[in-house]
């Protein structure tokens, strides 16, 4: 599987184009124009994130506390902040490299694409409890990582998995489960009725994290719906003005 390899999907005239390099999907109208849509994650992106936030200053002052040494030069002082500053970055880089090789582990696995398991301990660890879920109960699914879009709406976004029972299944590798994620099911709930005609009956957010922690959280769907529909009309404002 060649991840590099933009994506292409033909639904009801149109059609949806995603390249997973620059993370950008364009949609050709069956009139032939064609338009940049916004992903649902970039449309959340408007939220603010406290917990984020505290976690980034609380890293800072650990580093400074952890290495601060009584004497130290101005020029030392000035090096140790900046390094402080940008650890949070760095962390968060690390963290996202680890939750994209445990997605392309769990799209290879859902695809019948053998293999091993991955060699990052923290992504392994994530990927033995995705494991465990998924043979708890014999599971069977309608779509897999597929890319969707609303036209009329105007976004698009991929969705992680639709079990057979219309579960809408989204994979989360972060250390909570927090509430902005609801809203990110609500938006691809609407996307695949429009795109796809499915219509998910449930919601269900899975935290596989790299500790080796593990929990599920049911999402009512029609208040995420309408939840993501009152923040796509921010984004839209923010944008046209």
């Amino acid at each position: 599987m060649n991840r590099a390899e933009p994506i292409l999907r033909n639904r009801r005239g149109y059609t949806l184009r995603f390249d997973p390099q620059s993370h950008e999907y364009r949609l050709t109208s069956p009139q032939g124009e064609e338009r940049t849509l916004p992903s649902v994650t970039r449309i959340l992106s408007l939220l603010g994130k406290p917990r984020l936030q505290a976690w980034a200053m609380d890293l800072m002052a650990q580093h400074i506390l952890n290495n601060y040494a009584p004497g130290m030069t101005h020029e030392e002082l000035l090096y140790l902040t900046q390094e402080a500053a940008g650890l949070h970055r760095k962390e968060a880089r690390s963290a996202a490299n680890t939750g994209s090789e445990v997605h392309d582990w769990i799209e290879a696995f859902l695809g019948g694409i053998p293999r091993s398991l991955p060699q990052d301990p923290k992504a392994q660890r994530a990927v033995e409890r995705f494991l465990e879920w998924w043979e708890t109960t014999p599971r069977r699914f309608l779509l897999s990582e597929e890319i969707v879009a609303h036209p009329p709406l105007g976004y698009a976004g991929k969705v992680d998995l639709v079990l057979s029972d219309r579960t809408l299944v989204d994979f989360k590798t972060s250390k909570a489960l927090y509430p902005e994620y609801a809203l990110q099911l609500g938006g691809y709930a609407l996307a695949l009725e429009w795109w796809e005609g499915l219509r998910p009956q449930k919601g269900l957010l899975v935290r596989i994290g790299k500790d080796g922690s593990f929990e599920t959280q049911e999402v009512d769907l029609p208040r995420a719906r309408e939840a993501f529909l009152h923040l796509l009309e921010v984004w839209k404002y923010l944008e046209t003005r």
